[in-house]
Formats: C-alpha cells, structure tokens, sequence
C-alpha cells in the first residue's frame, strides 16, 4: 500500500493512503515533521547499502625448523586474529625439509634455524629473530656454569664424571639431536669444531624430547632452543663462558651460542606469504619476537 506525505496549508501533515481520502493530522511543530521524515529515511537506508564480500579464504601451509614452531604459532595466532580469513597450518620436521618443501612448492614458508649456505636461486631467506641454542641440566645438578672447552670435551666424551667440572661423582650422559636438525648443525659448528659427538649420546627427534628426557635424568645434558627452557621446571639453562641465554643476550649479542632463525620462501611469492612477512619485520611483529627471542629489527 502507498503512503504519502505532504503538508497542507493548515500546517498538518497529510497522508495519503492507497485511494482513500486524504487524512490529516495536526502538526505543532516543524521539528515533529522532520523526526517523522528522518525516521522513514532510516527505514530505506538499509536497503541502499552497498553489499561487502568479504575476502576469500587464504590457507598457508609453514615446515620446517621444529626449534621455530612456538615462534610461528605466536606469530600467526597474531596475524589471524588482524586477517581471520588467512589460517596456517605449521609443521616441524628439521630445517633441512622446511627448505626442500619449499623448494619443491609443497610448502609456502620454511623455516630454518640457522644460516644455510645452499639456498638456490629460487629461493629467499628473511632472518626474522635471534636464536640461542641453550645448554641444559636438571635441577639437582648444581654446576653453575661451563667454559666452552668443557662443554666441548663433555660432548665428544673426553670429559665423563660431573666431578671434572666441579660437581659430585656421577656419569655424564650426554643428549643429541638427529641429523637433519638445525639445532644440531648449530651446536656442531660452534662448540665442536672439528670433533665428533661421542657416540655413547642418545639421539633425540626434537628439543621437547630433550627436555623431557633431560628433566627425568639428573645425569643428562642436553641443547635445546632457547623457547624451551622454561617448559619443564625440573630443568634450567647453565650459563656459557659466564653468560646466560636470554632475550636479552641474544639482543646484545653477549650469548656465545646465537644463531639466527629464518624464514624462506620462493623469490616470487603469493602475495599473501609477502604481506605476512611483512608483518613478522614490522614493530608489531618484532614485539611479540623480543617476548622470548632476540629481535633482528
């Protein structure tokens, strides 16, 4: 049915309704005109309003380094929570893979712990944090600290009583990563030099297993990401040369063992792998890295 209105000389607003006669109502007040006028605009806005699409559903897949996992579960719980239309799904597995999963377009974004020397010209490395590769005791060993010939001698079997380094007598049982680990080729690098781990270590999957196995041994010790030190109460990280791993140190650059954390993706990437790492560099990202790494930026 068809409503309209008008003002009659009277000053009452007229209705007119379908083909009955005109009706009118007495009108006190201009102001009163007006509300009913806005009010019956309100009513047709709705219908006028543009339609938004939101943005289709993006999903972005991320393997590699496993050291990397709780540092890209922070960074991409962010970044979905700004873009909900963006999820990610995050697999460990060693950096050796995150780089061939990328390299073979099975994944979007790498992770690896460590510098490599053996990208391709296919492929793009983003250092994005600073890592510390932290050596750890359990609780009721009470060395407070180690030179880095100790350490070294501890994990080529040169050293094998907890006595040698000031402790009480008991075994040293050394704990390893797997091959293909970055932690590992970290550790490798910079504390052994030309020698090889003793082959009386027990070779573990990953840094959670380190730390599971170490807070259950006394005797163990282990190298794991800084991420995991504060995981297990019944372990801590003993401090290097005299020095402690913090986010701080590795910021400063006091820690010995410090290795960057990186991400790698294809030289020409989707643009939304591009806006995320964009993100991860950005203040807001570098935020949320300096809450347990060191920042790069």
């Amino acid at each position: 049915m068809k409503q309209r209105f008008s003002m009659s000389a009277n000053r009452s607003l007229v209705i007119k309704v379908g083909k009955s006669k005109d009706r009118h109502l007495p009108c006190c007040s201009p102001s009163i005109t007006v509300m009913l006028l806005v009010g019956l605009l309100l009513t047709l806005l709705p219908a006028c309003s543009p339609t938004v699409t939101p943005p289709p559903p993006v999903f972005l897949k991320i393997e590699g380094s496993t050291s990397m996992k709780p540092l890209l579960t922070n960074l991409t719980t962010a970044y979905h929570q700004q873009h909900p239309h963006i999820t990610f799904d995050i697999q460990g597995g060693g950096s050796e893979l995150g780089q061939t999963t990328v390299e073979s377009g099975r994944a979007d974004i790498g992770m690896v712990s460590g510098s490599s020397s053996t990208m391709g010209d296919v492929i793009r490395q983003t250092p994005i944090a600073r890592d510390a590769v932290a050596i750890i005791l359990h609780r009721q060993n009470q060395v407070t600290g180690l030179s880095l010939s100790e350490l070294r001698d501890i994990f080529r079997g040169q050293l094998l009583n907890w006595q040698e380094v000031g402790e009480a007598s008991f075994p040293i049982q050394v704990v390893s990563r797997e091959d293909g680990s970055g932690t590992r080729a970290t550790f490798e690098t910079m504390v052994m030099e030309d020698w090889a781990v003793t082959p009386t270590a027990i070779v573990l999957p990953s840094s959670q297993a380190v730390v599971d196995f170490v807070a259950q041994n006394p005797d163990a010790v282990g190298y794991v990401s800084l991420a995991f030190i504060n995981v297990n109460d019944d372990i801590y990280a003993v401090p290097i040369e005299g020095v402690a791993p913090t986010p701080e140190s590795l910021t400063a650059g006091s820690y010995f063992l410090t290795r960057q954390l990186a991400l790698i993706t294809p030289k020409q990437s989707r643009p939304e792998v591009e806006r995320f790492i964009e993100f991860v560099l950005s203040p807001t990202g570098q935020a949320i890295v300096e809450k347990g790494w060191g920042r790069v930026k």
